[in-house]
């Protein structure tokens, strides 16, 4: 890779377990794989080849859980982090990456034997940690407790197994940021002093990653969400501010799920399926190249451009006049956003058509309508 690009968290998946992974500003490929024992948790660091020796990162006395993107690279002071969470607090390792020798000899381990110090800061029971982002002293980490997802800013400081965290400023959540009910998927410090956060809702209501609902024969009002936005932050001296956002839909729009009653029509089988209108927070068919479906990972970071992965659906309904099923549209892909213009740019979407960041199912019956036509492949219906 070039000189001040890297790769952030990405997904990949050996014969053991499904690790999560980071790319270091040489092209060194990190590889994560996460175990809990009886009386501890480890997470075991793979270098480039994940069946190399690892690095062990012990926490001991009680189980441990990772955040769920819990490996970040600290472009600043060249140090790849790990994040991990428990009822007692926080422990969080740096300088992993250069515990390993470049002769492929043992790496070194690190044991945690007691939580960060919290200052103005707690750990939630019921939440779920996310994402973080550190860089230097700064430290960034969302959050989603009780259905609302939130940011918070802090100062880390010490080294590994003695670290203070205090708190700068108080969480903001995603309603305060202006992308509603998003929860945070993925976090960046970048060069330019910007914080990136992105921000997705898939599903209904505020369930995620359970993409879409059962019940579009049902006469009340069904509401879908695949949107997304990308956040810049600007940080200030009680936290942190909204500079900007992009890709975001915020107003619904209907899909039509007919253009003529079912009850004209004599077939039984059709007296089993009455579909309804849907209320879709998803981007139209001709904003797809200017707005998100559902952003999950920072996939590269340059100085003036961030690529992000991306995966959503977009969703036809049937059609009783010309007796067509409806058809979910999945969205993988790849996009662009220039720093400069902070906008999605133009003919850098990448679709991927064998890789998908997240299943989406469909659990409604618009695809399994019997005696209808086959899938409707018009997404601009």
């Amino acid at each position: 890779m070039r000189e001040n690009e890297i790769s952030s968290s990405t997904t990949v998946s050996d014969s053991r377990n499904k690790t999560t992974g980071a790319e270091d500003i040489d092209g060194n490929k990190y590889y994560a794989e996460f175990s809990t024992y009886t009386s501890s948790s480890n997470v075991f660091i793979y270098k480039n080849n994940i069946s190399s020796s690892p690095v062990d990162i012990e926490t001991i006395k009680e189980k441990s859980s990772t955040i769920t993107d819990f490996m970040y690279y600290d472009t600043v002071n060249s140090s790849l982090w790990v994040g991990l969470y428990s009822s007692s607090g926080f422990y969080f390792a740096n300088n992993i990456n250069k515990l390993f020798y470049e002769d492929g000899s043992q790496p070194g381990s690190i044991t945690l034997n007691t939580p960060c110090t919290l200052s103005g800061i707690s750990i939630y029971p019921n939440a779920t940690y996310t994402a973080f982002a550190a860089s230097g002293t700064e430290l960034y980490i969302a959050y989603t407790n009780v259905g609302t997802s939130y940011l918070q800013r802090a100062k880390i400081e010490g080294q590994n197994d003695s670290f203070t965290i205090t708190t700068i400023g108080n969480p903001q959540s995603t309603q305060d940021m202006g992308v509603d009910d998003g929860q945070i998927t993925d976090i960046v410090i970048h060069y330019d002093g910007y914080v990136y956060v992105l921000v997705s809702q898939t599903g209904s209501q505020n369930v995620t990653d359970m993409y879409m609902v059962n019940n579009f024969n049902s006469d009340s009002t069904t509401t879908v969400y695949s949107r997304g936005a990308i956040v810049r932050l600007e940080p200030t001296s009680s936290g942190f501010k909204v500079s900007a956002k992009t890709g975001w839909t915020e107003d619904s729009r209907t899909i039509a799920s007919s253009n003529k009653d079912k009850n004209t029509f004599t077939d039984s089988d059709y007296d089993n399926y009455t579909f309804y209108d849907v209320n879709a927070y998803i981007p139209e068919y001709s904003e797809r190249n200017s707005h998100f479906y559902g952003p999950r990972r920072f996939v590269a970071i340059k100085p003036k451009e961030l690529a992000i992965a991306d995966c959503g659906a977009n969703i036809v309904m049937p059609d009783y006049e010309s007796k067509t099923r409806g058809k979910l549209f999945k969205h993988n892909r790849i996009l662009k956003v220039d720093l400069y213009k902070f906008a999605l740019e133009s003919g850098s979407v990448t679709d991927l058509n064998n890789i998908s960041f997240s299943n989406l199912i469909l659990s409604g019956s618009i695809e399994s309508v019997t005696d209808f036509k086959g899938l409707n492949d018009n997404e601009e219906k």
